[in-house]
């Protein structure tokens, strides 16, 4: 059985609902026929400013996926999975909602896009919820040795747009289902 631990990167629009992503995460797996058992660190880790880019008021992803990686993996041998209302990105493009590094066993999502606000909207519950978990759920894809899907409803396939994370459901694949139950079962 795989474990994954969720730890939150910032307390607003994160901490109250880290039960609801680690939830829809355990259903999503579970339509698989695979269980995980999904923890929950129990405060913030508040990410250090190191990893922040001024002129670009965003965080460097692979430099705060090191970060996570180095802080917690002396103590959680399994995936690691970093959330936060934080906008982040990575050389050579303008943002990235989620970074997996299958390597060092860690992912990252920024939530800041995901939200409606972002882009002059409302704030949406359901709406963001769905989009995080989305997110969360593609990036213990990655970790697990998945790559992008070509299928469009697919959570693996790659969004350039929030609007392609809307477009995808929340659960794999029949060719990425077989691919998981291979890995993990």
């Amino acid at each position: 059985m795989a474990r994954v631990l969720i730890i939150p990167l910032t307390r607003p629009y994160v901490i109250d609902y880290l039960n609801i992503w680690a939830s829809n995460l355990r259903e999503s797996f579970s339509k698989v026929g695979v269980s995980i058992d999904v923890l929950i660190w129990p405060d913030v880790l508040k990410p250090p400013m190191d990893c922040f880019v001024w002129n670009r008021m965003q965080y460097l992803s692979p430099c705060l996926l090191k970060w996570l990686y180095n802080y917690v993996s002396k103590i959680f041998e399994d995936y690691i999975i970093g959330i936060g209302y934080l906008d982040g990105f990575e050389h050579g493009l303008n943002f990235v909602f989620g970074e997996a590094s299958p390597g060092l066993r860690t992912a990252i999502i920024y939530t800041k896009r995901l939200d409606p606000r972002f882009y002059g909207n409302r704030y949406d519950f359901n709406l963001y919820i769905q989009r995080v978990s989305k997110e969360v759920i593609h990036e213990l894809g990655h970790l697990l040795d998945l790559g992008h899907c070509n299928n469009k409803e697919c959570v693996m396939r790659f969004s350039n747009s929030v609007y392609e994370v809307d477009e995808k459901s929340m659960f794999f694949c029949r060719n990425c289902s077989a691919k998981l139950m291979k890995k993990l079962i």
